[in-house]
């Protein structure tokens, strides 16, 4: 039957080593300590195990990515070899060839070409090179121990574990989970506090400084916000550490059994603990194999097979309980069986850690070496492309030159006051006059070259005015011949058949001058006593009368009222010469956006000379127009106006309300904080004045 296998290891078709092994389980992997060492990335660190039980020989695949492959084929768990049999792992094929055990000369005196027969197969065993592995580089030779178990089903490896092996760092938790927290709570207090400062007055002040020319305000807090924030940031890392290490926990005891803590699930019928059992456990100096009455199995002691019966009954296995304990000797092997289920423990020096750096892979360096330049000196050369003039941001510039800027405008025109309202004294302007009747003719000189003058009537102050009796304008024949020139010289320019005796006035001299006038004096007219025409009369109905108005004697202006204008009961002509200035006022706006009312309002209080001339223009037209328009208009980011309409008018002149849309377009105004758009609806009152 076959004592040892022959191992003829193939890389890239070459021969790179023969191996003859008579190991029970033979391991094949990337670490070193394995009995065929395979050193290449594709391999895993234990790759799979053959197991040699008599003449059953099977290779056990051990879940590896690149798995095992026996003839072409992928191991399915495991696999019966057979001589001749050809195993790939990887870029490596591995032949495999039973030998078998050279059997002694019955007789010495045998035959010198069948004892040359069989020696040959030892000769060849003894000719194949075998790999010389320095334990110093795979384990630590310190003399310390740790407990190596793997527990089987059958062919299968179900867990490998190493009892000792990797030592806890929980106790360094407390001291990372305390740097982080100190980090992140000084970095939160850092950012809170200038987070909680009062950053809109701040914004107001600097507003006002640069406004006035004032040196800007201190900024509020420490500063250290962003410090603060990469604190925190940087406090998460040892936090992390620190959690991750808190959870971190050493394999002390290997247990078996139904519990969640349990290392390697079985039933718990006939185990002490049915929750977790201690297959292994360790202490101080040493490892203790722990089994129970229902175990089976045993154990090799310097290469002598001893039974776990007869280490009880040697009392080697002492007795703990209804379980018994014997402590493992450094290179003890032992062989427990519970149920269906072999755990191999073996006492075995701690292995060293023997990963090192991997190769570098200098093409896909140098490629992305170069992706990085080639990218990032575009990227650069991006940023050097000057932005077109509308982008450019001038605020720093506008900043330093804003005295200059107030140097070059124009002082500020206060607006005029409107004169105070006026009552209407019209019904009283013209004293008491009254038309006179007959056909109406202008009223002066005939003879006077004199464009516009006033009448005057000579007579005391308080007289009462009237006219003559000695001239009748109806009674034509007076005015014919002599008896016309001798009337005219004996009469008064001013003279009616229903009039007094003698003609009597309030001025210190007589005057024949016009029915209205500024001053008093002679005017060009027709002897009438109305305002135009060719007659003789006022075109009233008037007896003995003089005036414009319906009622009343003699009037000429001036009477109960505050001017000389037209009026119901008067003739006493233009009034005097007032001034009115159109009132054009700012109602309340509603502004949704980034800037302050009160700009708003300042700038179009800058521009309320346009509106007005919108309005004066209206007037022109319809000196009684009056009303209120409500411009809706837009403020982009860059403070221009794109749109502006008429959102709301009660004028009846639509033109007035466009112009003054118009024009709003014109206006420039800040740009927004933070950019976007901003919505202003703001209403002029317009008034006449």
């Amino acid at each position: 039957m076959p004592q040892s296998l022959r191992l003829s290891v193939y890389r890239d078709g070459q021969l790179v080593e023969t191996k003859t092994l008579d190991q029970p389980n033979i391991k094949i992997g990337k670490l070193k300590s394995s009995s065929l060492f395979l050193d290449d990335d594709s391999v895993a660190r234990m790759h799979a195990v053959i197991e040699v039980r008599g003449n059953d020989v099977r290779v056990v695949d051990l879940g590896a990515p690149t798995g095992t492959i026996l003839n072409g084929e992928r191991v399915d768990k495991n696999a019966v070899l057979h001589d001749g049999d050809v195993l790939e792992f990887g870029p490596y094929r591995v032949e495999v060839g039973f030998v078998e055990a050279a059997a002694p000369a019955p007789q010495p005196a045998a035959p010198a070409h069948a004892a040359a027969r069989a020696a040959a197969p030892a000769a060849a065993a003894a000719a194949a090179p075998v790999i010389q592995i320095d334990p110093s580089e795979v384990e630590r030779q310190d003399g310390s121990r740790v407990a190596e178990v793997v527990a089987m089903y059958g062919r299968t490896v179900l867990d490998v574990q190493h009892v000792g092996q990797v030592k806890t760092k929980r106790k360094s938790a407390p001291i990372w989970m305390g740097v982080g927290g100190v980090l992140i709570l000084a970095g939160a207090g850092l950012f809170i506090n200038d987070v909680n400062q009062d950053w809109d007055a701040y914004k107001k002040q600097v507003e006002e400084a640069q406004e006035f020319g004032r040196p800007l305000p201190k900024r509020p807090g420490t500063g250290l916000g962003g410090l603060g924030v990469a604190l925190a940031l940087l406090g998460l890392v040892p936090f992390a550490v620190g959690v991750v290490r808190l959870q971190d926990e050493e394999l002390k005891n290997y247990t078996i059994g139904e519990g969640h803590h349990a290392v390697f699930h079985v039933p718990g019928n006939n185990l002490p603990d049915p929750v977790a059992f201690p297959l292994v456990r360790s202490s101080e100096h040493e490892f203790l194999l722990n089994f129970t009455k229902d175990m089976t199995g045993e154990c090799m002691l310097d290469g002598q097979k001893i039974s776990l019966q007869e280490l009880v009954s040697s009392g080697r296995a002492g007795a703990a309980g209804s379980s018994y304990s014997f402590p493992l000797p450094p290179g003890a092997s032992c062989r427990v069986k519970y149920n269906d289920i072999v755990f191999h423990v073996n006492s075995v020096p701690p292995g060293k850690v023997i990963a090192g750096k991997s190769e570098t892979d200098k093409p896909f360096w140098i490629y992305n070496g170069i992706s990085l330049v080639v990218i990032g000196t575009f990227l650069v050369l991006t940023h050097l492309i000057p932005e077109e003039a509308r982008n450019l941001n001038l605020d720093e510039l506008m900043a330093e030159n804003r005295f200059v800027g107030y140097m070059n405008q124009p002082d500020e025109t206060p607006e005029e006051e409107p004169p105070p309202e006026q009552e209407n004294s019209d019904d009283e302007a013209g004293g008491t006059g009254q038309r006179h009747k007959g056909e109406e003719g202008k009223m002066g000189k005939p003879t006077s070259k004199k464009p516009s003058g006033l009448y005057a009537m000579k007579g005391p102050k308080d007289a009462i005015p009237q006219m003559a009796r000695n001239f009748d304008p109806e009674m034509m024949a007076r005015n014919a011949g002599i008896l016309g020139v001798m009337q005219q010289q004996s009469g008064h320019f001013l003279a009616s058949p229903y009039g007094a005796a003698f003609a009597v006035g309030n001025d210190d001299e007589d005057v024949w001058g016009g029915l209205t006038g500024t001053e008093i004096g002679e005017a060009y007219g027709v002897g009438g006593l109305g305002l135009v025409g060719t007659g003789r009369g006022g075109g009233g109905t008037g007896e003995g009368t003089i005036g414009l108005g319906n009622t009343g004697l003699i009037g000429k202006g001036g009477g109960g009222g505050t001017g000389s204008g037209y009026g119901r009961g008067s003739g006493a002509g233009f009034g005097g010469k007032g001034k009115r200035v159109p009132r054009v006022r700012q109602a309340k706006a509603n502004v949704k956006g980034a800037i302050d009312k009160d700009v708003i309002r300042r700038i179009v209080r800058s521009h309320i000379n346009e509106v007005r001339h919108c309005y004066n223009q209206g007037l022109s037209r319809n000196p009684n127009l009056k009303g209120r328009v409500k411009i809706q208009f837009t403020i982009g980011p860059t403070g221009k106006v794109p749109v502006a309409v008429v959102q709301e008018s009660t004028i009846k002149d639509r033109a007035v309300a466009n112009c003054i849309a118009k024009a709003v377009r014109r206006w420039k105004f800040p740009k927004p904080r933070g950019g976007g758009n901003v919505v202003v609806s703001y209403p002029f009152l317009l008034e006449p004045g």
